[in-house]
């Protein structure tokens, strides 16, 4: 068996030389044949201050092939060494039977690719430690040695909490944006007056209270001119059979039995009595057929945008109307109902399709400028006769001059 004559070979940390390191690849041992692993290339960086002692010994070697680089690092949470016990590496001299032993240290290099974040973030969570709260460092030891149980129960609690960074600078951003916006100095006037169409309060005759552009704009009316020769060209039995299908309200259609007999004036009414059955069709959404993807399927595009910009609000992906802008829309469909009807209108038919009470269609009627008047003095009929009528209707008229308390009454 040969001997061989041991030589201690003391480093000096001060020198600007390197010892020898042990290294260890964390995916398996390099193979020494292959052609891509034949020059591997290595590189060690040390701490530029050399007056910190604690950081004058750190060390990061660097290995590089033809295909991967890898690094790796004597501190941080990648050191292999064990600091209870010192390392040595022997060199075995053959010809002098001498073995020269160097101090070293064991080293795990990574691919570059999986470690570049250690190493730019190691000497920072190194310093920071000292800084963490209680709390984080409870979460530190619950990650390393918890149950599962308690690993969940704090990955739900990082989940859910709120970073207050971000919410300050959001409440910043807002109040910010809220003081730089021009103080609204009108009286309101405005805005209440919105829920109502635009009217003219000094008008000299009820025609010139309302404008129909104000309801139906001159690009709905041309695309309604086209739309609206169904109902312009409808006879009896094709009244029929809607009343039938429940197509339209009933308003609609006893308006189709007796249009005019003049072309112009007949398609003229079949445009409006077609855009007062749209307004009612959204007048009857309920919450669930606004979720739909289409809640006015076959409305043309441009109505439908209109009526659900006016009426509706965005809430999330669906839409909602709210009370505000439901009373709105009423306001809107009445109007309408006044031009149709020249002005006088017999309540009893649009507020069944409404679904209206008596009292709340007269508030809407006197809302938007109407006189309404009850006619109790009608000729009572049988029980038969009377399940498709009512005993006592009311009649709401625009008349010039408007009433003094209109004004007052869209203010409420």
């Amino acid at each position: 068996m040969a001997t061989a004559r041991l030589e201690y070979v003391q480093s000096d940390s001060s020198s600007c030389g390197v010892k020898p390191f042990i290294v260890h690849f964390t995916n398996a041992n390099l193979r020494s044949g292959k052609k891509d692993n034949k020059k591997i290339k290595f590189a060690c960086y040390r701490w530029a201050d050399h007056t910190d002692e604690k950081k004058k010994k750190r060390r990061t070697l660097i290995a590089e092939t033809d295909k991967m680089e890898y690094a790796g690092q004597n501190f941080g949470e990648s050191a292999r060494s064990n600091t209870l016990c010192k390392y040595v590496l022997g060199v075995y001299n053959s010809r002098t039977e001498v073995m020269k032993m160097y101090d070293t240290e064991m080293i795990t290099l990574q691919p570059k690719v999986l470690v570049d974040t250690e190493l730019n973030h190691t000497e920072g969570e190194q310093d920071n430690k000292m800084e963490l709260s209680y709390i984080e460092k409870n979460d530190l030891l619950t990650e390393a040695f918890g149950s599962s149980k308690k690993k969940r129960a704090m990955a739900s609690r990082l989940r859910n909490k709120i970073d207050n960074t971000g919410l300050d600078d959001t409440v910043n951003e807002v109040v910010q944006a809220l003081a730089n916006e021009p103080m609204d100095k009108t009286d309101g006037m405005e805005e209440q007056y919105s829920s109502i169409p635009p009217f003219n309060a000094s008008a000299a005759t009820p025609a010139d209270v309302y404008k129909l552009d104000d309801i139906i704009t001159p690009l709905e009316y041309e695309v309604l001119q086209k739309k609206s020769l169904e109902l312009k060209n409808a006879d009896r039995d094709t009244i029929s059979t809607w009343r039938n299908q429940r197509r339209f309200p009933e308003y609609i259609l006893r308006h189709l039995e007796v249009m005019s007999i003049n072309p112009s004036q007949r398609l003229h009414q079949s445009c409006c009595l077609l855009y007062l059955s749209y307004m009612i069709t959204l007048y009857g959404l309920n919450y669930q057929d606004l979720k739909k993807k289409d809640p006015l399927y076959g409305m043309p595009d441009i109505i439908q945008k209109k009526l659900l910009s006016m009426f509706s609000l965005q809430k999330g992906k669906f839409r909602a109307i709210p009370k505000r802008l439901k009373d709105k829309l009423v306001s809107y469909i009445l109007v309408l109902v006044l031009m149709i009807d020249e002005y006088t209108v017999e309540c009893s038919v649009i507020m069944k399709d409404l679904g209206m009470s008596d009292s709340r269609l007269t508030a809407h009627m006197k809302a938007i400028g109407c006189v309404v008047r009850s006619s109790k003095g009608q000729r009572k009929r049988k029980l038969d006769d009377e399940k498709d009528s009512t005993p006592s209707s009311k009649t709401a008229s625009l008349e010039i001059p408007l009433p003094p308390d209109f004004q007052n009454s869209t203010n409420r």
